[in-house]
């Protein structure tokens, strides 16, 4: 099978670079003009929405730690956690992905991923599922839970 891999664009030159998933914690240089390539484009600073179209791509195909929220917006706990998570997703940018996914929209993925209450939160390793949290969890103990993943 071969090694998943994902593109970074150079902010200099605008090439495209192909990143080993294997190599996105080491420092890389674009093969064109040599200058430092960045990894924040791959880990945005902000929870990106994904929906059943999307998910394979982003998270599952993606080569490094992603932590997932299913939330709903009739969901009071969800509303607590939703900007907590976008906090993190600042804190942690270039390091751990961070996506939503609305329950109500998107009930085949939930059902997938045996999402029976919300806000719920999976942590995904390189593609493969490595931890649930359940519940509005504080802040503190989601970065307990991420610096375990890391």
């Amino acid at each position: 099978m071969a090694e998943e891999s994902f593109i970074v664009r150079c902010d200099k030159c605008g090439a495209k670079n192909r990143i080993p998933g294997s190599r996105s914690g080491d420092r890389a240089v674009c093969g064109k003009c040599r200058a430092p390539l960045h990894f924040k484009a791959a880990y945005p600073p902000y929870a990106m929405a994904v929906d059943e179209n999307s998910f394979e791509r982003e998270v599952v195909g993606f080569p490094g730690p992603v932590l997932v929220l299913f939330w709903a917006t009739w969901c009071g706990h969800c509303r607590t956690v939703l900007p907590i998570v976008d906090q993190l997703a600042t804190e942690y940018s270039g390091l751990v992905k961070f996506v939503k996914v609305d329950l109500d929209r998107n009930q085949a993925l939930a059902s997938q991923y045996q999402v029976q209450s919300v806000p719920t939160m999976l942590e995904f390793k390189n593609g493969r599922l490595f931890n649930r949290l359940l519940g509005a969890l504080p802040k503190d103990q989601i970065i307990h839970h991420l610096r375990a993943m890391l």
